[in-house]
């Protein structure tokens, strides 16, 4: 089975806001009072006519990290951190990227890799569970396509 995702998790206090005002993003509730934002092709749309920034950020894992979309995650994380992440696998093999937000900055340079989500997840406060990591711990599982 893959897994292909673009998604922000923090919080659910940090996340409510953002989808009251953003029509398609739509919050899942996670544990440990967290929560997951997919940011699937209509609010990447939304936020890049919105934000409306000249790309030139190229980060070659994160492909839709732009310059519009990171504006975005940094006014959001004004209030808590963010960790926006991507990952595409398919049959165990793929890759996984992701960053933290923090006080209206991007908290050192995205990175990729194996590990990475769970490591990112960690920093967010994420606890792990007996016998689980991060990921699954938030049942991140459940969500292996946006639709």
């Amino acid at each position: 089975m893959g897994h292909m995702v673009r998604a922000i998790i923090g919080k659910t206090h940090i996340m409510q806001p953002i989808a009251e005002r953003w029509t398609y993003a739509e919050m899942i509730s996670l544990p440990q009072n967290h929560a997951l934002i997919f940011l699937n092709d209509d609010l990447f749309d939304d936020i890049e006519e919105l934000v409306d920034l000249k790309n030139t950020c190229n980060y070659p894992h994160l492909n839709y990290l732009t310059d519009s979309v990171i504006e975005f995650l940094k006014e959001n994380s004004l209030k808590g951190q963010l960790l926006y992440m991507e990952t595409d696998y398919f049959g165990g093999y793929g890759t996984q990227a992701g960053v933290i937000f923090e006080n209206g900055e991007m908290k050192g340079e995205p990175m990729d890799g194996d590990g990475t989500v769970n490591r990112l997840l960690g920093l967010l406060g994420v606890r792990k569970y007996l016998l689980k990591d991060e990921f699954d711990s938030l049942e991140l599982y459940k969500y292996r396509r946006m639709d």
